[in-house]
Order: structure tokens, then sequence, then C-alpha cells
């Protein structure tokens, strides 16, 4: 029998209220991020993937089947959920090739026509980091130039730690787009400045 404050949760929303998904996300949060850490090797990969499952929620709950309970399902839509971005991970690995690589060179050092692409990347992140809302800059900026860690820049910015994740998150997601960073290519140029 599952607990009391799993019950409000296995109700079917047309719509899922942030009300549900804010205590689902307080209640579960851990467990899936542990869930997560076991698939990636990087702490904030993981907190990335267990942000998404929480915001994919919104989407999946209602298609929830009744009889199943709620745990087990958040599992699986967890777990789901990481083995889709390892496999879209690897299928962008796969599409770069070594040799297309322009921007390094064989013995390790950069020829000019490197840096000067390196330094327009540079330009570039930096050009649509600036064009980003406030409550998306701050946050990048803190956690990629300033190297300060999730927690550290709640404290910062005086704000829970999952809200911390989602802003970083969506920030992301907005400075990617804003790039046309599609597919396969990563935001990795943030934390190459």
């Amino acid at each position: 029998m599952e607990s009391p404050r799993l019950l409000p949760a296995r109700r079917q929303f047309p719509k899922c209220a942030p009300e549900e998904l804010a205590e689902l996300y307080s209640a579960h949060y851990r467990e899936v991020l542990q869930l997560c850490q076991r698939f990636f090797r990087h702490r904030e990969d993981a907190e990335d993937a267990a942000a998404e499952v929480f915001l994919k929620l919104h989407r999946v709950l209602d298609k929830k089947d009744p009889a199943m309970p709620l745990r087990p399902w958040l599992w699986q839509v967890a777990r789901r959920h990481c083995i889709d971005k390892l496999r879209q991970k690897k299928a962008d690995l796969g599409r770069r090739s070594p040799e297309a690589d322009v921007t390094q060179v064989a013995d390790g050092s950069l020829s000019p026509l490197s840096q000067l692409l390196r330094s327009e990347r540079q330009r570039q992140v930096r050009e649509q980091l600036e064009r980003l809302p406030d409550h998306y800059k701050v946050p990048l900026m803190l956690r990629y130039y300033k190297q300060m860690s999730y927690t550290e820049i709640a404290g910062a910015l005086n704000r829970r730690l999952p809200a911390v994740r989602t802003m970083i998150f969506r920030a992301k997601n907005q400075l990617r787009a804003n790039l046309g960073f599609f597919g396969g290519q990563r935001a990795a140029a943030v934390s190459e400045e």
C-alpha cells in the first residue's frame, strides 16, 4: 500500500497542475537523481537529467496507467529519459568525425585558423549570453564563468536549489536555440571561455 502523500499524485489530471508537479518533485527528486547518477558520470549531467524528467512529467502524467503504482512508473520514465539522453549523446558523437574538427591540430598546438575560429565562437557565445534575460544570464555566468556549484548559485541568488537547476536548464536551452546549436553540436562552447 502506498503512503498517503503519494495518493494525490495518482489522480489523473487533464492538465497537470503546478501544485501536483511541485508535490511530485519534492517527494521524489532525490530518488530520481540517484537513478540518473547511475547513468551519468558527471553530477551536473545527472542533475540536468533529473530536472528534465520533472519538466517532462506535465506531458506524460495524464498517460500513466492508473493501475501502476506511482513510484515504479516514475522510475520507468526517468530510466527511459536517461537512456534516450545517452543514445542522443552517442548519436551526436557518431556524427562528428575527428577530421571534421578544424579547431584542433593533431600535435595539440593551435594554428592561427583554429585560434581565429575559437575566438569567433567565444565571441558568439558571449554575444548571445548578453541577449538572454537576466534571470537566465546570471545563473549561467555564475556556473560557467565563476565556476560555482548549483548549491553556491542557489545561495548567491537566494533561491531554492530546484529553482536554480530549472533556471540553468532553461537558460542552456535558450542559449543553444539562440546559437543555433541543434543536433550534433553542444553548448560546451560556454564552458570553453
